[in-house]
């Protein structure tokens, strides 16, 4: 039914005259005539079919992207070299990514090892701090670029490689100027929202553990009978003296994954367990969550109310504590670079919260003892051995 009208451009097909006539007869509502009219019209017929596939917005992008890539739409080359492109299978192999939503674990095993290879690129832009750059190096390097002699640049300018000009790599450099100022804040936007989306999860994990422990236990986990008056942020010592220790035990005993309390934030929070022997995070700087201080109460005292915080991401006010510098009371949690922190609830529930206070005033970084001397300038320092002041009184630690 296809057939060429202009030689000179073999990419410009259209239908064969009897053809469009077939056509133009189907969309006026005409009887059919004959074979041809007869073909169209179950071929047509086919997209009303209930089997059809349903409308998909990427995919749809992903046709027409693949129109324009062979077509050459939008890719402009004023030269007489083919402008450079994917080899089929890693286009195929990208293509398939992202229908998969970047997740290289679902494309088809014949492509998966290169839909591996070019998810590894793409973590590439988006992991690792945003770089820092003048308000204004775009627009002063657009203009320097607009600035350019045209038409005599393979003239004055020297040549690079022996092919890439000066003006070449200028343009390069504005692209990427561009996509450091508006791309890259983008995708560490969705990296934040992906990584607050997992803690949460993880979080309410952990929360679930807690109920199951409680109902075996008859409180909340508590590792050993911890007296007031011993420091609690020695992690990996002595459980005695780790508070941490506590939290380690819903993974020791199998109550959650030692997953399940690794912040995805946290680079060197460890996701498998050392042994059955251990009983604590090996240092400090492992542990990602804080977790209501043990010391001096028995875990029944502490059961399970639904109002009380229970976890959230770690403190910010321990880690300058234990260097023996003061913090502001109010700050929020290092976890997400201070703009707030998750926290469990007794209830369950995981709450993101843009403050650490809570609604009836309790600073879940401080016991009250503490918050009652805040008046003074807004800062608190701790000492590793203070304890709540009681089953309401919100203390996190480490």
């Amino acid at each position: 039914m296809i057939e060429q009208h202009d030689e000179s451009n073999p990419h410009r097909d259209m239908l064969a005259p009897d053809d469009a006539h077939a056509v133009d007869r189907w969309m006026a509502g005409e009887p059919t005539e004959g074979l041809r009219d007869l073909r169209l019209a179950a071929l047509l017929g086919m997209l009303n079919a209930e089997s059809a596939i349903s409308a998909d917005s990427t995919l749809t992008d992903l046709v027409l992207l693949r129109v324009m890539r062979e077509s050459g739409m939008g890719v402009p080359n004023e030269t007489d070299e083919p402008a450079p492109e994917l080899a089929p299978l890693d286009a195929e192999a990208l293509d398939t990514w992202l229908l998969a939503g970047g997740r290289a674990d679902r494309v088809p095993s014949a492509l998966r090892d290169r839909a591996i290879r070019l998810e590894g690129m793409a973590n590439l832009v988006s992991e690792g701090p945003v770089p820092t750059h003048r308000s204004d190096l775009v627009d002063r390097l657009m203009t320097q670029v607009a600035l350019l002699p045209r038409g005599t640049a393979t003239v004055e300018a020297p040549d690079v490689a022996g092919r890439i000009r000066i003006a070449d790599l200028m343009s390069i450099a504005a692209v990427l100027v561009v996509g450091v100022s508006v791309i890259w804040p983008m995708l560490s936007s969705m990296r934040d929202a992906h990584y607050r989306t997992v803690s949460s999860s993880r979080m309410a994990a952990a929360g679930a553990g807690m109920a199951a422990y409680s109902t075996n236990y008859g409180g909340l986990p508590q590792a050993s009978a911890s007296m007031a008056g011993n420091p609690w942020w020695e992690v990996g010592q002595n459980p005695e003296h780790s508070n941490s220790a506590n939290l380690y035990l819903l993974a020791r005993e199998g109550f959650v994954e030692l997953a399940q309390l690794a912040s995805p934030t946290n680079p060197n929070a460890p996701t498998r367990s050392k042994g059955e022997t251990a009983n604590d995070w090996g240092t400090f700087e492992q542990v990602s969550y804080s977790y209501r201080n043990m010391f001096g109460a028995d875990n029944r005292e502490f059961a399970i109310r639904p109002g009380t915080a229970l976890l959230a991401d770690r403190s910010p006010i321990v880690p300058r504590s234990r260097r023996g510098e003061t913090a502001r009371a109010d700050a929020n949690s290092g976890n997400y670079a201070g703009r707030g922190q998750h926290v469990l609830f007794g209830d369950g529930t995981v709450r993101w919260l843009g403050s650490p206070v809570l609604d009836n005033g309790d600073n879940i970084w401080l016991p009250g003892s503490i918050e009652r001397d805040l008046a003074r300038d807004g800062r608190a320092t701790l000492t590793g051995r203070e304890t709540a002041d009681g089953p309401e009184d919100a203390f996190l630690v480490p």
